[in-house]
């Protein structure tokens, strides 16, 4: 099966690169020709080390970005069985190719953003979305093709992240592991974090170390504000950057607890931690066993209205729970592992992927060949 994987982005890393990362890999292992149409940047490099087709191209809504794109798809000489695109740019030059050349179309939505879905979801084979939230957002908007949806969750590489670590209740000193991208879109994220040091400073009991796992535009300015709040406490943060793979995996590991949205807290989880959900929409708060099902129903933090909905003092008692009480820690990061090995395994779910796409591309075949 040739699979070909279109995906436009702005930021250079972040939770939408690695799910069409770890798709791709997986269709690969099983067996299909993989070819990403994506820009330059790490993700092509990554995708173009694993063996991976890529295809650099300029997106654009215009009629010459989207004949350009097209001519590079139809250079390549291969016919495609189906098209997995994203929202954004990447839609133009799929729906004309995929529904000029006949080929089965699906698109995964990550959040709130429905991106006209109205105007083209009649040409979909499939609506794939990573949480029955973000489904039915999407449903109250658009009225029909209901049947169309499936979920299927961001999942993380059991391959990698093979063993969880938990934490020692000995340990002199605490690391609390923040992870996100830093750039406008993520400011309620950010902001959340920054009340997080706000309140971490205060404790004096044990020395906090905070790892700052992931970087963006606003880099400068969030480290700036995080440094002057933790002056003269004898805490400390340190910005971590960009991680992937196995640097990424022993970045959690070496965390006690996590701040983190969507794919990030999932792999947080499946590193043994205790995960505080805050996705760029909705704070969910310290996973536990009153809310890990609206967690994962919300994709952890992936719907919402910011802070229109959320509780001042949430993300302090959450810390508090955990680092006035560390006995806490182990057992909640033993039941976040718990949580993510039964629901968020990578291959599983990449699997139920490949599932659909065989049904679709049989499908399409006896409706050609009849």
């Amino acid at each position: 099966m040739n699979l070909l994987f279109i995906v436009h982005f702005h930021a250079p890393m972040g939770g939408l690169h690695e799910n069409v990362y770890s798709s791709a890999l997986y269709m690969k292992k099983q067996g299909c020709e993989v070819y990403v149409l994506l820009k330059p940047g790490p993700l092509e490099e990554r995708l173009r080390a694993q063996g991976i087709h890529t295809i650099l191209a300029e997106f654009g809504a215009g009629v010459t970005a989207v004949k350009t794109c097209i001519e590079q798809l139809e250079n390549m000489n291969v016919k495609f069985d189906l098209i997995h695109f994203h929202p954004g740019l990447s839609k133009y030059p799929a729906l004309k190719y995929g529904w000029e050349n006949d080929i089965p179309l699906v698109e995964t939505y990550h959040g709130m953003w429905h991106d006209d879905l109205n105007k083209h979801a009649g040409k979909l084979d499939a609506i794939v979305t990573v949480s029955e939230g973000i489904k039915l957002n999407l449903q109250s908007r658009l009225k029909r093709l209901h049947d169309r949806y499936y979920v299927i969750p961001n999942g993380y590489d059991s391959s990698l992240f093979t063993e969880p670590v938990y934490h020692d209740k000995n340990k002199k000193e605490l690391n609390v592991g923040f992870v996100t991208r830093l750039d406008d879109d993520k400011q309620f994220i950010m902001d959340i974090l920054l009340l997080a040091v706000n309140h971490l400073k205060k404790k004096q009991d044990i020395k906090i170390n905070i790892h700052m796992i992931g970087d963006g535009t606003q880099k400068e300015e969030f480290m700036r504000l995080s440094e002057e709040m933790l002056s003269d406490t004898g805490h400390s943060i340190i910005f971590k950057g960009w991680l992937t793979d196995k640097n990424l995996r022993d970045a959690y590991l070496e965390c006690d607890l996590i701040i983190a949205p969507g794919r990030s807290a999932i792999e947080g989880m499946a590193s043994g931690k205790p995960v505080i959900a805050a996705g760029s929409k909705n704070y969910i708060g310290l996973i536990k066993h009153d809310n890990w099902q609206f967690g994962i129903y919300n994709n952890f933090g992936g719907t919402g209205f910011k802070f229109a909905v959320y509780e001042l003092g949430s993300v302090e008692r959450d810390l508090d729970y955990l680092i006035d009480n560390r006995e806490r820690i182990r057992p909640l990061g033993e039941f976040s592992y718990k949580i993510a090995s039964q629901f968020f395994d990578a291959d599983k779910l990449n699997q139920k992927l490949l599932n659909l796409y065989e049904i679709l591309v049989l499908g399409k075949q006896v409706e050609v060949n009849k």
